[in-house]
């Protein structure tokens, strides 16, 4: 694992400009310019046919991928067995094509957010069959927590939950990662970090305005996050990764001065 001190930048800010046409290597160059080090690979889900040559670009620079994004979407929790099959085998062909990246988590969400005690069953299974794949691999498939959206989600799946889903397993490649923007909306990020203590392996830091997720930056001056306060107690509970930043700004287009402050920001705020 990284020191605790390392930045890491989740590619996620550079999403919305890769769907109007960034490139990859606009984006690591953007990230090489803007002095970081290590990142969270996210990338758009249509991008298969390039995915080879980013993954290739990226290993052939200094940049190390703490993390990668993986793309287990809804079909997991599907009522169709062949739904799901088709799900876990694109989210297994995207992770086997940015293996080289490993050893690193691997990250997913917690889809089991409705009423219906199926569902559960079914993403259960999905994340069993994924984790026996992807853990050959050098992955940790790291279970992400969730965040509260009573107008899309049956129910809101608190981090004591997601915990224990995870310790079900028994596995030290099955973990957690926990995103800040997630969970302080419908719980108290310090009762987060004791309830996820020894399972996580990366984080997801950004800030909201407390009511949906934002995905400010840290130190946005309308975002109620005290990032370093919270910060610190996962550093006692034992989370000894990369702070792993995930955010975007307002207008959702990035460069690098403004990349730099954040990154300027963060290494003054946890040293």
């Amino acid at each position: 694992m990284a020191n605790i001190d390392e930045i890491s930048l989740s590619w996620g800010v550079f999403f919305p400009s890769r769907k109007n046409g960034m490139t990859a290597t606009e984006a690591l160059k953007q990230t090489i310019d803007a002095d970081y080090r290590m990142i969270e690979f996210v990338t758009p889900p249509t991008v298969f046919d390039t995915l080879s040559s980013e993954v290739k670009e990226i290993c052939a620079s200094n940049i190390k991928v703490w993390a990668v994004h993986g793309i287990l979407g809804s079909g997991a929790i599907s009522p169709e067995a062949k739904v799901r099959k088709q799900a876990i085998e694109d989210a297994f062909r995207f992770a086997s094509m940015c293996a080289d990246f490993c050893p690193c988590p691997l990250v997913e969400h917690y889809l089991d957010r409705h009423l219906n005690p199926e569902i559960g069953k079914y993403f259960r299974e999905s994340i069993a069959c994924l984790h026996e794949k992807v853990a050959p691999l050098g992955y940790t498939l790291c279970i992400e927590t969730a965040p509260y959206k009573p107008e899309v989600n049956e129910r809101y799946p608190d981090s004591r939950e997601i915990a224990d889903f995870v310790r079900s397993f028994d596995s030290d490649s099955l973990q957690m990662i926990v995103d800040f923007n997630h969970s302080n909306l419908n719980e108290d990020l310090f009762d987060v970090a004791k309830n996820s203590a020894g399972l996580v392996k990366s984080v997801h830091i950004s800030n909201n305005r407390g009511e949906r997720e934002n995905h400010l930056i840290p130190n946005h001056p309308e975002g109620v996050i005290d990032i370093g306060k919270v910060f610190k107690k996962f550093r006692e509970c034992g989370y000894s990764g990369a702070c792993n930043l995930e955010f975007l700004f307002d207008d959702k287009t990035t460069d690098v001065p403004r990349l730099k402050k954040v990154r300027e920001y963060m290494e003054n705020l946890i040293k």
